[in-house]
C-alpha cells in the first residue's frame, strides 16, 4: 500500500468516525430536547391545575366571607326586632315562632348551612 493510499484510507476512517459521532450527538440532542419538552409540558399542566385550584379556593373563601357578612346583618336585624318587642311593645318574652323573628332565624340557619358546606369544600381541597 502506498503512502497516499494509506492516507486516503485514514482520512475515510476519520470521516466515518466523525459522521458516526455527529449522528449519535444529534440523536442525544434530540432525545434531550424531547425530554425537556415533555418535562415542560408536565410542569405547565401541573402549574395550571394548581392555579385553578387556588382560584377555586379563593372563590370559596370570598363566598364564606360574604355569607358571614349577611349573617352579621341578619343578627343586627334580629337584635332590633327583639329590642323593639321588649322595649317598645313591653313584651316580657319572645318566641322563636314569633312572626317577626321566625324568618330571620330561618335565613340565619340557611346561611349557617351554606357556610358549613363551603368550609367543607374548602377543607377537602386543602388535603
Amino acid at each position: 500500500m502506498t503512502f497516499s493510499d494509506r492516507m486516503k484510507e485514514l482520512l475515510e476512517q476519520g470521516v466515518a468516525v466523525s459522521k458516526d459521532f455527529a449522528s449519535k450527538a444529534g440523536e442525544k440532542a434530540q432525545d434531550w430536547s424531547e425530554k425537556g419538552y415533555q418535562a415542560s409540558r408536565e410542569f405547565i399542566s401541573k402549574a395550571g391545575a394548581k392555579a385553578q385550584d387556588f382560584g377555586e379556593r379563593g372563590v370559596l373563601m370570598v363566598e364564606i366571607r360574604q355569607l358571614e357578612g349577611r349573617a352579621q346583618k341578619l343578627l343586627a336585624c334580629l337584635g332590633s326586632e327583639v329590642y323593639a318587642a321588649f322595649a317598645e311593645q313591653g313584651l316580657e318574652t319572645i318566641s322563636a315562632e314569633d312572626p317577626r323573628v321566625k324568618p330571620i332565624l330561618a335565613e340565619l340557619a340557611s346561611i349557617r348551612e351554606s357556610i358549613e358546606k363551603r368550609e367543607g369544600e374548602l377543607q377537602s381541597r386543602k388535603t
